[in-house]
């Protein structure tokens, strides 16, 4: 049964709010899909603060159109299209997406959108640069890595001020002895 005016303005207005929302925007196939890996994406994509939406791509592409959005036409996908959205971290939910497409071949990734403009607009990643983004480390591991970083120089720095304070209390000790 197709769907009336209202559902259709019903579905616009909801994906506007959702990608407005949205710090990244992950499109995928899902076409071979079985409900219940739908339900278990759903679940693994909820942990990583992320929404699972499915919407016809006439409905996607008009939403595209008048957002913040680099233009990309949907049509040339001959797929299904399925968008998952990332509230929170988007590496994250790119690496729970990924993960999943690994153990569930029905799922395939097939671009993102990524903020990268000056004016709060998302550009068109393709389906490789979002996974390099899932094989990011997590962000506590990038802060612990910068932090480590940061901290090694300052702790050799120390190393060699204590090495400098205990040589001049070495030559102190030895002209005390001499005298």
């Amino acid at each position: 049964m197709p769907l009336t005016r209202e559902q259709k303005q019903n579905i616009l207005e909801d994906l506007t709010d959702k990608f407005s929302r949205a710090k990244a925007a992950i499109l995928v196939d899902f076409n071979k899909l079985s409900v219940s890996k739908t339900m278990e994406l759903r679940r693994n994509l909820k942990s990583a603060n992320a929404e699972y939406k499915v919407a016809k791509k006439t409905l996607i592409s008009r939403v595209l159109r008048f957002g913040h959005f680099e233009n990309i036409d949907l049509d040339n996908f001959k797929t299904q299209v399925g968008i998952i959205f990332s509230y929170v971290d988007p590496v994250a939910t790119a690496q729970s997406v990924w993960k999943f497409s690994k153990f569930n071949e029905a799922l395939k990734i097939l671009g993102g959108f990524l903020p990268a403009r000056a004016d709060g607009g998302f550009d068109w990643q393709d389906k490789d640069k979002i996974i390099a983004l899932a094989k990011l480390p997590s962000r506590e591991i990038l802060l612990w890595q910068l932090v480590r970083t940061i901290a090694v120089p300052l702790s050799g720095l120390v190393g060699v001020l204590k090495g400098n304070i205990r040589n001049l209390v070495s030559v102190i000790n030895q002209i005390k002895l001499k005298k």
